[in-house]
């Protein structure tokens, strides 16, 4: 009872609804109808429905005949007992998307393959410029090294013949002594020799006086002539016994005879 009550008054409702709606629609027709009609309707009218009717269908088939191209690839779905056919003319969200990132992958790959190679190429640089400075370093140190060893080498051999002409002349120093000592040695034997001949020849023939002195040590001409002859005429006692005994100097020698005129 009340579900019948409650039809009841829905379309009671509805048909108030539907009053109402076509008095609305009256009253507006009666107030479109009122408004003045506007001058060009009719003649914007006719464009319009050749717009409509001619223009897009032959535009259509312009486009359906020359520049439209089908495509191929479809995909079937199978939805229970329906088989649905899409055109694969764009591809879906999910594909674009994938299709973007393995783009920003590959591009981030190469990005990445370019930086690698322009980091080993300027490694490569850095290592050779190393390489250079090492090798130029080592070169120096070698020049250094020849230098120094040159200059050492050499530094050897002026001492080496600072060390032979040192040698050399203590060589001709010694030589010389010993020549001049030999020499010495020389003139004193044949002094000794010369006075003992004299002396023997004086023994042989002695002087008419027939006086003779032995040189003793340390004793000089001078000192002989003093003793002999005393002070005040030894220097004229010192040139007689030089004449007596053939002397050419003041030089006497130990254990030498000498005639005292």
């Amino acid at each position: 009872m009340g579900n019948h009550s409650y039809h009841e008054s829905i379309e009671k409702n509805r048909q108030e609804i539907s009053v109402d709606k076509n008095s609305a629609l009256s009253r507006a027709a009666q107030r479109q109808a009122q408004k003045p009609k506007a001058k060009k309707s009719k003649s914007l009218l006719m464009p319009a429905l050749f717009f409509i009717f001619i223009l897009i269908p032959v535009s259509l088939l312009i486009y359906v005949v020359f520049l439209f191209e089908p495509d191929d690839t479809l995909t079937a779905t199978p939805a229970e007992n329906e088989v649905s056919f899409e055109m694969n003319s764009q591809p879906s969200t999910t594909s674009v998307a994938v299709a973007d990132d393995e783009e920003d992958k590959q591009e981030q790959a190469e990005k990445e393959a370019a930086a690698e190679k322009e980091e080993a190429a300027a490694e490569k640089e850095a290592a050779e410029v190393k390489a250079a400075e090492k090798a130029e370093a080592e070169a120096a140190a070698k020049a250094d090294a020849e230098a120094k060893a040159d200059a050492e080498a050499k530094a050897a051999a002026e001492a080496e013949e600072q060390a032979e002409a040192a040698a050399k002349a203590q060589a001709d120093a010694e030589a010389k002594a010993e020549a001049e000592a030999a020499a010495e040695a020389q003139a004193q034997k044949e002094a000794e020799a010369k006075a003992k001949a004299e002396a023997e020849k004086k023994e042989e023939a002695p002087s008419a006086s027939g006086k003779t002195y032995v040189v003793q040590s340390s004793e000089t001409l001078y000192r002989i002539a003093v003793n002999n002859y005393g002070a005040a005429g030894a220097a004229a006692a010192v040139e007689k016994i030089k004449q007596a005994n053939g002397l050419s100097s003041n030089s006497i020698s130990p254990g030498q005879t000498l005639v005292l005129p």
